[in-house]
């Protein structure tokens, strides 16, 4: 754990020395992202704390703190998981977190605001599944022209009268035998669709996303019918989600989760603080790719 550096020591009389994190806590706190980010890089400093000791401690890249420090929002994740993170960061600082959230809270409207900027995940969708014309012209067409032959065929059968014979013709005149042609049996299609419920129950997926207890985990998904949702766990906690497959699965902190699909646990997502997008199917785990630490 990092311990308070320099402005945490008390005199005898317990009042903190001049210059120390608190003071900074009561000055009037800018509410634009750079502003703040450069209210956030005085603290930091006035408290005499490192920004290499805060990656070491928090495994979150050196990219993460710049981006809040210079107030560059856009290369941020999601506003939640900043804010947890802020939250850790006036921690070990030591400072009082609840006006400084505040001010974050104002600082990320205005980003969104101004530049109309989300750094959401981009998923791409799915393609949707129509009817394959390739697939099925050759038999529809097969189909048609057996069906005409067959019609052609009875049609002819029963137009057919027989002639009386012509006295003309020499009694000794070999007879040819009536030639009857067979009415052949309907080719028959079998239909290879299933039932539209049993194919619903099929692509339906099912994940169970759990959260070793001294860890967080932020998740995004999308499904192959649009829905998308984000939410973040805290230690201890799983989350399941039940979606029309295959669906799309990003977490972040990633080391700190483990997924169940299918029965079977998945674990092991690389570094504390990375970012893996996965592919979920009824029975299977796809790791898509690896993002690096807090990207």
């Amino acid at each position: 754990m990092i311990r308070p550096y320099g402005c945490f020591l008390a005199d005898d009389d317990g009042v903190p020395p001049m210059g120390c994190a608190q003071a900074m806590t009561n000055m009037l706190q800018p509410s634009s992202p750079e502003s703040l980010g450069k209210a956030l890089r005085a603290l930091r400093e006035e408290a005499g704390l490192d920004i290499e000791i805060l990656i070491e401690e928090t495994k979150v890249s050196r990219r993460f703190f710049e981006s809040l420090e210079t107030g560059r929002y856009h290369l941020l994740p999601e506003k939640v998981f900043c804010r947890n993170f802020l939250r850790q960061y006036l921690q070990m600082i030591g400072s009082d977190d609840s006006s400084w959230l505040q001010e974050f809270d104002q600082a990320w409207d205005h980003f969104e605001m101004s530049s109309g900027a989300f750094n959401i995940l981009a998923v791409e969708e799915s393609p949707k599944r129509g009817f394959n014309w390739r697939l099925w012209m050759p038999v529809i067409t097969g189909t048609v022209v057996i069906l005409g032959l067959l019609t052609v065929v009875v049609l002819s059968s029963s137009s057919r009268v027989d002639l009386p014979p012509d006295p003309r013709r020499s009694s000794a005149q070999r007879l040819i035998p009536t030639r009857t042609m067979s009415t052949p049996t309907p080719f028959a299609i079998q239909s290879s669709f299933e039932p539209i419920e049993a194919i619903e129950t099929e692509t339906m997926v099912k994940a169970i996303i759990r959260v070793e207890e001294n860890g967080e985990c932020w998740i995004h998904y999308r499904d192959r019918e649009g829905t998308t949702g984000q939410e973040l766990l805290f230690g201890g906690t799983s989350r399941e989600l039940v979606l029309a497959g295959p669906a799309l699965l990003t977490l972040g902190n990633a080391k700190a989760a483990s997924i169940i699909v299918g029965g079977r646990e998945y674990s092991d997502f690389g570094r504390p603080g990375q970012v893996a997008h996965f592919q979920v199917g009824a029975s299977s785990l796809i790791l898509l790719e690896r993002g690096s630490n807090g990207s």
